[in-house]
């Protein structure tokens, strides 16, 4: 009887048991909080859908902060031992960066990233798994005070990504483009911030990109 009961037990455990549950700061800004979709929405941003699609094998620790532009270096020094047993880190940043669309925008933002590597593989050592996420894209038409400056806008985030993949090559970091991926519809609140559906189109690409740190 016992062990009709043990093997009965086994055989409900899910497929993933074995596989160790890996926890993964998301250092981002409101797209990654998701402050901006509704109260009731709130749980449909893109890390709780990652997470969810992991099935308990994965623990997103959301450090996203609505405004936060790369230039939160000193932030991120700080948040770094509250989650000194991550295994991995995901940087999310750029789209507040590019409300400036002067010569030193790209510049800048690419020196705040490349501290913020510095950092972490200073504390949770060289070999440490970064994912390097490029600026989602906008809404042109739908945008808000920066409606006038749209263009420019616009090609800051593009020239942003491909900074940062650059720097993602030279840092042995990964590194993920999301221009382009959250459809227009999914941006008209305010050009920027994506709906729900607009969340799963993040989530989707991101689950791939986080499962693939892992993989190497």
């Amino acid at each position: 009887m016992f062990c009709r009961i043990l093997t009965l037990l086994l055989l409900a455990l899910p497929a993933h048991a074995d596989t160790p549950k890996r926890s993964v700061i998301v250092f981002g800004d409101s797209i990654t909080a998701g402050s901006a979709l509704p109260a009731s929405e709130r749980g449909r941003v893109w890390v709780n859908l990652v997470e969810q699609a992991a099935a308990g094998t994965l623990k997103m620790i959301n450090e996203g902060k609505g405004g936060r532009p790369s230039n939160s270096v000193g932030e991120f020094e700080k948040m770094l031992p509250q989650h000194s047993d991550a295994d991995a880190l995901v940087i999310a940043l750029g789209m507040n960066d590019s409300r400036d669309i002067t010569p030193v925008c790209v510049p800048k933002a690419v020196a705040n990233l490349r501290g913020m590597i510095g950092k972490a593989r200073q504390a949770q050592g060289a070999k440490f798994p970064i994912l390097i996420v490029g600026p989602t894209n906008i809404n042109k038409s739908a945008l808000g005070p920066t409606k006038p400056i749209g263009d420019q806008r616009e090609q800051k985030l593009r020239e942003l990504g491909a900074a940062f993949s650059q720097l993602a090559k030279e840092t042995g970091c990964h590194y993920v483009s999301l221009f382009g991926v959250v459809p227009h519809a999914s941006l008209l609140k305010d050009g920027v911030h994506p709906d729900a559906a607009g969340n799963a189109a993040i989530a989707s690409v991101m689950q791939k990109a986080i499962g693939g740190i892992f993989d190497h």
